[in-house]
Parts: structure tokens; sequence; C-alpha cells
């Protein structure tokens, strides 16, 4: 019995250490033992209210001893009962102020004020130190400020508190990206890839984990770049670094500036050359240089965006240091677009980073109108306008303008218009087929018969890209039932058949012919008249890529489906295969 009694009390003074060193941690500075001591509390609380203390008496013969023994672990746990409570209230409050002092950072950080920030993130931390938003957060203002070990330190305390937090793995892999750290930064981005897929989350990791490459790919660019710029001979007058020393000369005549950025035009030549204009301070000429800034020259600004157009060759960073550039903003405002500014807006429009920065650059409402008047006015530039329009035309903001149906007619009359030239109707033609990706558009161009119309006249007329193009309009144009469209099927179908059996473009047009057998119920007779199956098959015997077996075999599930003249010639061309 003595030795019951003595286990009993050797348990409840186990207990009592257990609970001694749990309050202990609560009062660490250390966030994550904080964490630890909380969830072990609840524990030991759970246990206790389920099984309670063995109120085994010790010494019987003594009723006032065995009535403290009873007593004295119930008034404990009572007192550790009410302490808790009151420690989860003072986490409500904690958690209640932590928030507001979060709301402040965050006001703060947005109005690019980061020292309050990081003081109301601090103080936030003060109260409650395992708050995981507050560390990252934080971390972000660090990285505004370029204090990236700091910020690395605050992603590596939220991950202590929260192991699965992913924006704590993404800041902290972009802050490593900064570092040069590529190997780090991708296993960070991984690592909230996987946390992302596990728990079903849609995040941007892959992004960030392509990012990785584009960084370290630039790094080692610009490492090539500065050897290169080590090794040149300081002796020949004509170097890059010599030609940009003399370019930064004030106070010269137009004509040496233009000399100047012409030579440099022949010096870069490649990826090494492209990024050592860069590593060089070369774009110190189109921010400080104050001839080239504010130059009205047209000839001098034609030299400047041919050499433009030669640093952005596959240079993404000197993409956007161009568009950054004072210079190209000063040159916007004129609306006066040279050949080579054209040229130059018409190759970065075909990226979606460079394109999305030029989208911020103008007000795109009269800078399409400004474009259109520019087609219309048969100058030599007019194409460049078609090109650039066509290249923006993927933006939502460019298709809410053709949102408006006279502004959608406005291309449709230059379309039909008999001055236009081959090229620039092949563009405009690319520009419609980008505008009617869009639902409104579509509807509102094929309620446009006259388009239709002249888009059947054209079938066969023309080859190459316009042909290709005009496949691309008249796909999306069909893509969904309309019957506006009901009497112009036939003869749209029977044109294809005839006058395009020669043409290279067969994945649009047995797609092109899918969407009319789906929308029109005669289109499946006038395909077997002539000979589809056939056609198709001996297409197929041709280099057939993915997206050229796939849309045939959509217009053969079609001829096929309801149609046993389909189903007979499919199972002749099989016999002929076989049989020979």
């Amino acid at each position: 019995m003595a030795d019951e009694s003595t286990e009993d009390l050797d348990k409840f003074l186990a207990k009592v250490d257990d609970i001694h060193r749990i309050v202990q941690n609560l009062s660490s500075d250390n966030a994550n033992e904080v964490s630890k001591a909380m969830e072990q509390s609840d524990v030991l609380l759970k246990e206790i209210s389920k099984t309670g203390f063995d109120r085994t008496v010790i010494n019987k013969s003594s009723s006032e001893s065995t009535q403290q023994q009873q007593t004295s672990p119930d008034a404990f746990m009572s007192a550790l009962e009410k302490d808790a409570q009151e420690r989860a209230e003072n986490r409500r409050k904690n958690k209640i102020l932590a928030d507001e002092l979060k709301t402040k950072g965050n006001d703060a950080f947005h109005q690019q004020l980061y020292d309050q920030a990081i003081d109301y993130y601090t103080q936030g931390l003060q109260i409650k130190k395992d708050y995981d938003i507050l560390y990252t957060n934080r971390a972000q203002v660090y990285v505004k400020q370029g204090r990236y070990e700091d910020a690395i330190h605050d992603c590596d305390w939220a991950l202590k508190v929260t192991p699965t937090f992913i924006k704590a793995h993404i800041i902290k892999g972009k802050c490593l990206i900064n570092l040069k750290e590529f190997d780090r930064a991708k296993e960070e981005f991984t690592q909230a890839e996987e946390i992302a897929i596990k728990n079903f989350e849609s995040k941007n990791t892959r992004q960030c984990i392509e990012e990785v490459q584009r960084q370290r790919d630039k790094h080692q660019r610009e490492e090539s770049a500065r050897i290169f710029l080590l090794n040149e001979d300081p002796s020949i007058p004509m170097n890059l670094t010599n030609t940009l020393k003399k370019l930064n000369i004030n106070k010269q005549p137009i004509i040496y500036y233009i000399g100047g950025i012409d030579l440099l035009c022949q010096l870069i030549k490649d990826e090494t050359t492209r990024t050592a204009f860069r590593v060089n301070n070369g774009f110190n000429l189109f921010n400080s240089h104050s001839i080239i800034i504010e130059n009205s020259n047209e000839n001098l600004s034609e030299s400047i965006f041919n050499l433009m157009i030669i640093l952005c060759q596959d240079d993404d960073e000197n993409t956007k240091q161009c568009l950054e550039s004072k210079f190209f903003n000063n040159y916007l405002t004129n609306n006066i677009y040279s050949s080579n500014a054209f040229r130059f807006l018409v190759e970065i429009s075909l990226k979606t980073q460079s394109r999305l920065i030029f989208m911020q650059k103008i007000i795109p409402n009269s800078f399409i109108q400004h474009l259109i008047n520019i087609i219309n006015d048969k100058k030599s530039n007019r194409i460049y306008a078609a090109k650039l329009l066509s290249n923006l035309a993927i933006e939502s903001k460019i298709k809410q303008y053709f949102n408006d149906k006279d502004e959608l007619i406005k291309l449709i009359i230059i379309l039909k218009s008999s001055s236009i030239d081959e090229e620039t109707r092949t563009v405009i033609l690319s520009l419609l087929t980008n505008l009617c990706s869009e639902k409104h558009i579509r509807f509102c161009a094929v309620n446009q018969t006259e388009l239709f119309q002249i888009l059947i006249e054209d079938v066969g007329h023309y080859e190459n890209e316009y042909e290709l193009n005009l496949l691309g309009l008249l796909i999306n144009l069909t893509n969904e039932e309309s019957s506006s469209l009901e009497g112009s099927y036939k003869n749209l179908c029977e044109k294809i058949l005839t006058k395009l059996k020669n043409s290279p473009h067969h994945q649009r047009i047995f797609t092109l012919l899918g969407n009319i057998a789906m929308h029109y119920q005669q289109a499946i007779d006038i395909l077997m008249e002539y000979k589809i199956i056939s056609w198709i098959s001996q297409t197929l015997q041709q280099n057939a890529n993915e997206e050229k077996i796939r849309a045939a075999v959509r217009l053969l599930a079609l001829c096929t489906q309801s149609n046993t003249q389909g189903q007979q010639a499919v199972a002749n061309d099989i016999k002929r295969k076989i049989f020979g």
C-alpha cells in the first residue's frame, strides 16, 4: 500500500513539474517554444479533464491528512484551469491588438512609409510572438529596403510557427535570387510548390521556379559581359567602352551623337555585347543625357530606336530598361512615331511582359484611335500601326474599346477598302481574329453580314499568311451557332472544298469544316459529296502533327456519327489500306 501511495505522489509531482515547465516556456522569447507550450498545455488539460487525479489516500489513519490530500489536487487543478482560461483570453486580446497593428503596418507599407511599417509589425510581434503573417509582412518591407538577410530571417521565423506557410517560402526564395543563391532559391520554390499541390492551393510557384532559371541566366550573361569588358583593348578608340564615354560628352552637334549611336549599333552584335552595354551603364544615355532625352530630331530618334531594337533582341532586361527610360517616356508624349519607333514597338509588343509594361504607359482609347488614323492615312507606317494594334489586341483593355460596335465597323470598312494593300489586309485579319476571341465582339462581328461575305469572297484568292489569318478569323466567327450565318454556311463549305484542296493549312481547314458541320445539318452531305474522308486520309498520311490529327479526328467523328454514307466511306478507306 505504501508503494502505491508513493507511486501516486510521484505521478502527482511529475505533473506539477510538467506544469511548471509549460508555464516557464509560455513566457519564453522563443516563438517556437511558446507555440509548443500552448499545444502541451492544451493536451495536459484534456488529459486531466478526462481522467482526473487519482485521490488514493497516503495515510488512512489520519482523516485530516486524507482531506488535505483530496482537496489539494482539486484546488490546484481548478487554479490551473482558471489560469488556462485567463491565458486563452489574453491570447484572444493579444490577437486583436496584433491585428490592429498589422492593419496600421499594411497602410504604412502601401504609403511607402517602410520604417513606420516595420515599427508597427515589430510591435505586433512583441504582443504575439507566434503570428506568422506579421513575420512575412515585415519581411516584405525588408525586401523593399534591400535588406534581404533580415527578410530571410523573418521568413525562417514564420516557417517555425507554420512550416507549410507558402508565402514565407516564396518571399525567402525571391530574397535568395537577389543574393544570387539560385540553388537555395529553387529549393524554397520547390517546397512551396509541393505544399501547394498537397493542399490543392493555386499558387504561381511554377513561375517562380522558372524565374530562378531566368535570373541565373541573366547573372551568367552579366558575368560573361564583365569578362568581355575587362578584356577590351583600351588603345582601340572605337571599342564599346570608349564609344560610350565619347557619347556621354555633352554639347556636341546632333550629327556627333547620331554617328556615335550608329557605331554602337555596329559594335553590339551578340548576346555578350548586348549585356555589356547594360553592365557598362549604357542606359545612362537614355536616362541622364540631356540632349538625347529631350531631343526632337527625327534622325537622332531613328538612330536611338534602331539601337533599342538591337539591344532588346532576346533580352528581357534590356527591353524593360528601354521601356522605363526617360527618353522613351518623353518620346511617347509626341504622338508622332518614326518608322524605327514603330518597329521597336511592334517587336516589344510580341512578348507579354514588355507588352504589359507598354500598356501602362498609354491611354488605350486615344492611342488606338491614333493607330487607326495612321492605318487610314495611307502613309508608310500604316503596316507597322496595324501590326502594333494587332499585337496589343490580345489585351483586355484594347478589346474593351472594340466592344463598341461602331469602332468594330471602322475596322471592317478598312478591310473592304480597295486602297488597302494585301500586307495590311493580312494584318487587319489577324487583328480581327484576336479581337473575336472575346465573345461580345465575336457576336457583333457575326452580325455584320457584310464582313462574312467579304471573307467568303476572299477564300482561295490569296495564299500563305493571308489565307492562314483568314481561316483563323472564320474559325472564331463560326465557333458558336448563329442564325445570322445560316444562309452562308453552304457557300462557305463549298468554297473551302473547291478552292483549298491544295492548301497547306489542313489543321485550320478541318477545324473550320468541323465548326460548320456542328451548326449546319446539310454540311455532312456536302462533305461526303466532295469525298472528305479520302482527303482526310491522304492528309494524315503526310506529316501530321498533334493539332492536325485532333482536328481531323473531330471532323471524322462528326461525319460518321449519324451518317451511314460517312461510316461506309471510312470502312472502304480502311479496306483499301489493308488490301490495296
